[in-house]
C-alpha cells in the first residue's frame, strides 16, 4: 500500500463512522451538566468564622479557597480567578477596602462579585462596588441566598 492511500477495509471504517447517526452522541453532551463547581474566595482574618464559611459554601456545592488577608486574596485571584468573593473588611495588612479596591483597577478582576462581610458597615453597598454587605454576626441564610443569586450555578445545583 502506497503512503496516503488507505485499505479497502479502512475506508469502510470510515465511512461507516461517518454515516454513525450522531444526533444522540450531540444531545447527551449537551444535556450534560457541568462538574465544574463554582469557586468562592474567602479572605476573613478570623480563623473561626473562614471554617464556618467553608463548611456553608461547601455544602452549598462550592469549591472554597479561603485565605486569611487581603493581600493573599489578590494572590490567589491571579492564579485561580474565582466566580465570587467574599471578604471581611477590617483585616490586618491589606483591609477589605484595599482589596476592592485593587480589584476594581483590574480589568480581569473587576467584574468578579464580592460579598462584604463586616461588623461595622453602615454605608450602602454602592459606596465599595460590591453586590452585598452583610453584617456580622452573619445570617446565614442570608448569605445563602446571596451567593446564590451571584452565582447561578449554585441556586440550580442546590435548589
Amino acid at each position: 500500500m502506497a503512503y496516503g492511500m488507505l485499505s479497502a477495509s479502512a475506508l469502510q471504517t470510515l465511512t461507516d463512522d461517518i454515516n454513525e447517526p450522531m444526533s444522540a452522541t450531540v444531545t447527551h453532551a449537551i444535556e450534560r451538566p457541568s462538574t465544574r463547581r463554582p469557586l468562592v474566595l474567602v479572605a476573613e482574618d478570623s480563623g473561626d468564622m473562614r471554617s464556618l464559611l467553608m463548611d456553608v459554601l461547601e455544602s452549598e456545592g462550592c469549591e472554597v479557597i479561603a485565605v486569611p488577608s487581603g493581600a493573599r486574596a489578590l494572590s490567589a485571584m491571579t492564579e485561580r480567578r474565582p466566580d465570587l468573593v467574599i471578604t471581611d473588611l477590617f483585616m490586618p495588612g491589606m483591609s477589605g477596602f484595599a482589596l476592592r479596591a485593587l480589584m476594581l483597577k483590574r480589568p480581569d478582576l473587576s467584574a468578579i462579585p464580592v460579598i462584604v462581610l463586616s461588623a461595622y458597615w453602615h454605608r450602602p453597598s454602592e459606596t465599595l462596588e460590591v453586590a452585598d454587605v452583610i453584617t456580622k454576626p452573619i445570617n446565614i441564610d442570608r448569605l445563602v441566598g446571596s451567593v446564590r443569586r451571584l452565582i447561578p450555578a449554585v441556586r440550580t445545583e442546590s435548589a
